[in-house]
């Protein structure tokens, strides 16, 4: 689904960088409250926001995390807000105002085309799930039910609770699940996430509603066990406002199954071999060997790496364990996370490395809008291993620019991101409601070629497992 952010023109997104405002609230600090006018327009840059209403108990939903854009239609509708926007911890955000906007559109015909012309693809957008949503709520359970494709999906969907009851039984009956019986599981487990591959995935010949129907069905089905783990209740309830989190990635790094009752580290063990994180293990080998190749390359003096988003940075650790002289490493680490950055503190002073790590706390958003404060050295390395799935193609390419204006000449970008092969795609987007941007190799190298560096990647290579690709680009020497 496209937000505002996504569809504006490069030029209309300058426009309110620059007239913008930016704004600090505190946690439980109100940003819009329900019932009232919209005052302006806001663009996430940093925290966490949540949606709540006066008529529910309910916690808040919908949260709204560092590129979204909020308040718009109720802006441009002027009508009321519907619901109250509140800042879930330290957040910051661009205001542009209601008078300030409203002159441009009135007075810059064209700006105004483009600006209603983004503004129509978002809610129609918006409209379009809603829509699906809605129907497959409502629709015809029996004529959906006779479908082949939906009807294989709930012979998988049944034949996992009937197996879960058995394994509940056993284990309760013998206080443990035999080896034959936890083999079973995990074969049916990944026969269930290649059933929800083909149904629900781009190859599909089912429509958006029936799709959406099932995969609700699917997530009400898989629920009650998934909310036993511990990873994976993480990965669901994103704690921090998006599943891959500086703990969940760790989590997944240390590979420990835990849960409550007698089959939660069962299925949490199901999740931690799922092979997206098959794939966060072998990433972090693959880019720890990258930074120690980046030392190797340079004869003699310090070689300079950054990553962006950086989350818990243990390849970043693995890469100094490896190198015989640790002095000639320089690293900066920059997340908006001031938990992840404790997290890495932590660690950076246990093993002694404070003098060797600079922690940053950036929001990457407004450094990548130029509104950002850090100064780094040019370096010769420049990577992010989860960040720009979350990220639409045009904050990719201002990433790429920042990069490029921050490489030494010769010096590389490192680009983590999904591939559209990726098996476990669905059960990721309708089990856990873990939406991600899956990129093929097309995809990267035409992020590359609109970007400074104007050409194909140098070279794209994958993990072990062929779900998580990695391109990498050079810069040509001056």
């Amino acid at each position: 689904m496209a937000n505002l952010l996504d569809v504006l023109p490069e030029y209309v997104l300058a426009w309110i960088v620059q007239k913008g405002k930016e704004r600090r609230l505190s946690p439980g600090e109100i940003l819009l409250k329900e019932g009232e006018q919209s005052p302006a327009l806001y663009i996430v840059l940093d925290g966490l926001f949540g949606v709540e209403t006066g008529v529910s108990d309910n916690p808040p939903s919908d949260r709204a995390s560092p590129g979204s854009v909020m308040g718009e239609i109720p802006f441009f509708t002027d009508t009321a807000v519907p619901s109250s926007v509140v800042a879930q911890e330290e957040s910051l955000v661009l205001e542009i105002s209601r008078s300030l906007l409203s002159e441009k559109l009135e007075n810059d015909h064209v700006y105004a085309a483009d600006f209603y012309r983004a503004m129509l693809v978002s809610v129609a957008s918006r409209l379009h799930q809603a829509t699906a949503e809605h129907f497959a709520h409502h629709a015809d359970d029996e004529k959906v039910r006779r479908n082949p494709h939906v009807r294989r999906a709930q012979d998988e969907i049944d034949r996992f609770k009937r197996t879960m009851l058995q394994m509940d039984k056993e284990a309760l009956k013998n206080g443990m699940l035999s080896d034959q019986t936890l083999d079973l599981f995990f074969s049916m487990s990944r026969d269930l996430m290649h059933v929800s591959h083909e149904v629900l995935g781009s190859v599909s010949p089912l429509n958006d509603i029936t799709k959406q129907q099932i995969g609700s069905r699917l997530q009400n089905e898989m629920l009650p066990y998934l909310l036993t783990t511990e990873t994976a209740e993480r990965f669901y309830s994103k704690p921090r406002g998006y599943a891959g989190d500086y703990l969940s990635i760790h989590n997944i790094y240390t590979n420990r199954a835990a849960g409550t009752g007698r089959l939660g580290p069962v299925v949490d063990r199901m999740f931690l071999d799922t092979p997206p994180s098959r794939a966060v293990r072998n990433r972090r080998s693959l880019l720890a060997r990258e930074i120690v190749n980046s030392v190797a390359a340079q004869a003699e003096g310090s070689v300079r790496v950054m990553c962006m988003a950086s989350g818990p940075a243990t390849e970043i650790f693995d890469a100094f364990d490896a190198l015989p002289d640790k002095s000639r490493l320089r690293v900066t680490l920059l997340d908006i996370d001031l938990q992840a950055l404790a997290f890495v503190d932590d660690i950076r002073s246990r093993q002694k490395l404070v003098s060797q790590i600079t922690l940053v706390n950036e929001n990457l958003i407004a450094l990548f809008l130029g509104r950002g404060k850090t100064r780094v050295e040019p370096q010769h390395l420049i990577y992010s291993i989860g960040l720009i799935d979350y990220l639409n193609d045009k904050l990719v390419q201002k990433l790429l620019q920042y990069a490029y204006e921050n490489l030494v000449p010769g010096g590389r970008v490192i680009l983590g991101n999904f591939h559209p092969r990726n098996p476990a795609k669905e059960f990721m987007d309708y089990v856990l409601e873990w939406n991600l941007i899956h990129r093929t190799e097309e995809d990267m190298n035409r992020l590359f070629r609109a970007s400074p560096f104007k050409r194909d990647c140098t070279r794209i290579q994958f993990e072990h497992e062929g779900v998580n690709l990695f391109a990498e680009c050079r810069k040509e020497n001056a």
